[in-house]
């Protein structure tokens, strides 16, 4: 029998989430080279979580763009398709730093800080992304769920419940971002690169009132949603041949929690191919 050369495409393999300790008695939540710890108390550097500043802008701008909602295939949730106006969609990598992540509405949680989590209904599980996870879309139906795509879209979502991304394997771990300001049809959008042993800390988003009848340009710009994407987490690996995955851990809402009206996923897709640079030297 002839040897099989050819390794399996890895996407996404999800380990067995656990529930965290009470929130009530374990309110602290602290990173310890990548891991998390929920402790009763604040350990090593407390922080405070980032204020948001809806005038914060990084990454690479596109205005004019569009978007319109439809129902995914299987007809289980709604997606807001997107519509950037290019041929091809540029992420701009960035190093992760407190400001790049308050940019994007997100608070960079180092090694050896902690920070206040005090949230009911998470679990926290390990996931194994592959460098290809990027090249699959999960809005194509059952299907075609499993298909290796030729390009890479856009895949961003956002959701009322928190959300900590943890970089613990020897490559930096990569969050896709983008600030949306769906009144004035602008969006900005990056690559996040996670320092190992470092972690990004994301609080509950909601869309965005709409502004007040008669406000100015510079009032209806400052509505903003931050969104995020897991499926370039293996980015870093394509430069290195001897690694095609990455190992992260990932807190996030439980079942119960992430099915509710409240809290649920807002799914956003633009299918243009996009490019991913990384972070200048």
């Amino acid at each position: 029998m002839a040897p099989n050369i050819f390794d399996p495409i890895v996407f996404i393999l999800d380990g067995s989430p656990f529930p965290l300790p009470d929130a009530k008695t374990h309110s602290y939540l602290y990173n310890d080279r990548g891991h998390p710890e929920h402790l009763r108390d604040p350990k090593g550097t407390l922080i405070e979580m980032a204020t948001e500043n809806p005038d914060l802008e990084r990454g690479t701008g596109y205005s004019n763009i569009t978007h319109r909602e439809i129902v995914d295939p299987d007809g289980s949730y709604a997606l807001t398709l997107f519509d950037f106006k290019v041929k091809e969609v540029h992420y701009q990598g960035l190093r992760a730093t407190p400001e790049t992540a308050r940019a994007f509405g997100m608070t960079l949680l180092r090694n050896g800080e902690s920070v206040r989590f005090a949230y009911e209904g998470l679990v926290c599980s390990k996931y194994t992304y592959g460098k290809w996870a990027g090249h699959q879309s999960p809005y194509l139906g059952a299907a075609r769920r499993r298909e290796l795509l030729t390009y890479n879209p856009t895949d961003l979502e956002f959701h009322n419940f928190p959300h900590v991304f943890f970089s613990q394997d020897s490559h930096p771990l990569v969050i896709s971002v983008a600030r949306w300001r769906p009144y004035v049809n602008e969006i900005s959008l990056a690559d996040l690169w996670l320092a190992p042993g470092d972690a990004i800390v994301l609080p509950p988003k909601v869309f965005p009132s709409p502004p007040r009848a008669g406000a100015s340009y510079a009032e209806a710009k400052r509505k903003i949603v931050d969104l995020h994407g897991n499926r370039n987490s293996a980015l870093a690996c394509w430069s290195d041949p001897a690694k095609p995955t990455l190992l992260t851990e990932t807190i996030l809402a439980n079942a119960a929690l992430m099915s509710s009206a409240a809290a649920a996923p807002h799914y956003h897709e633009e299918v243009t191919p996009t490019r991913h640079t990384t972070p200048a030297a």
